[in-house]
């Protein structure tokens, strides 16, 4: 379970105040014993002012759901398996690599599950490249040789 970014970013900053934050998650129905469907019905934190869930979320007995995977994953060719989109809108406050930020998952009959999710590791621009983004022209420039007087 991680905030998931798959640009560069330019900081530590992967998502700023304002923005969206979709989340990668596998979460199975599994509990030994107790056969019993369940529903995520609501996702939410402190850093946000709402959830999203967007798709059926239903999760059968031992069944599985994800949600931000961008290709194949073995948890999603699963027989049963649903994927949904799960996000927190209007972030209050910024989320940065390599810190943990607190969700909330919210099920019908399980109630709440309260789990720190960390931050995926994303690229990280090197300076050079950062000036770049901002100014192209300067793709391939360097510095001026030094000229040292009475050579050449």
């Amino acid at each position: 379970m991680q905030f998931a970014w798959s640009d560069p970013v330019p900081g530590d900053t992967v998502y700023p105040p304002g923005a969206d934050a979709p989340l990668q998650v596998t979460i199975v129905n599994g509990e030994v014993g107790v056969p019993s469907a369940d529903r995520l019905v609501a996702v939410s934190s402190p850093i946000a002012t709402s959830g999203r869930i967007v798709g059926d979320s239903a999760i059968a007995d031992g069944q599985v759901l994800v949600a931000g995977y961008d290709g194949p994953v073995s948890s999603i060719t699963v027989d049963g398996a649903r994927e949904v989109t799960i996000a927190l809108e209007g972030l209050t406050a910024p989320i940065r690599a390599g810190l943990t930020y607190p969700v909330v998952f919210t099920f019908a009959d399980a109630g709440e599950l309260r789990l720190q999710v960390g931050v995926e590791n994303p690229s990280v621009l090197p300076p050079r490249a950062r000036e770049a983004e901002q100014d192209p022209a300067i793709i391939g420039t360097g510095p001026e040789p030094a000229v040292v007087p009475g050579e050449g």
